[in-house]
């Protein structure tokens, strides 16, 4: 991008938390967007506020997501889902279900 340039983009806020006392892994700050105008997108990591992803026991993490669309604006958004991994223990084993979560926007 140059000075100048039009960008658009969206943020989305997200909080996990661990309510059990085992340690999670849970990357909300590796969320992918994917947008009804057919864009699949990754959050920008220096715009991005840091979400820890590791959960020591009973602990909250909260952040917010910025999603630099490449084909599309703002405008044209009707859908964004949202699809997180499922949390993991500290060997690497799922502990749950992947999240898929489809949010409406401009309606």
């Amino acid at each position: 991008m140059e000075v100048g340039d039009e960008v658009h983009a969206f943020t989305i806020q997200l909080a996990g938390e661990n309510t059990s006392d085992e340690d999670m892994n849970f990357y909300l700050g590796q969320a992918t967007a994917i947008t009804n105008t057919k864009e699949q997108l990754e959050p920008d990591m220096l715009m991005s506020e840091h979400i820890n992803g590791e959960y020591l026991g009973q602990v909250r993490h909260e952040g917010h997501n910025v999603y630099i669309l490449e084909n599309s604006t703002v405008d044209e958004l009707e859908t964004i889902e949202l699809r997180i991994s499922a949390p993991t223990d500290e060997n690497f084993e799922s502990q749950g279900e992947d999240i898929s979560h489809t949010i409406e926007v401009n309606q």
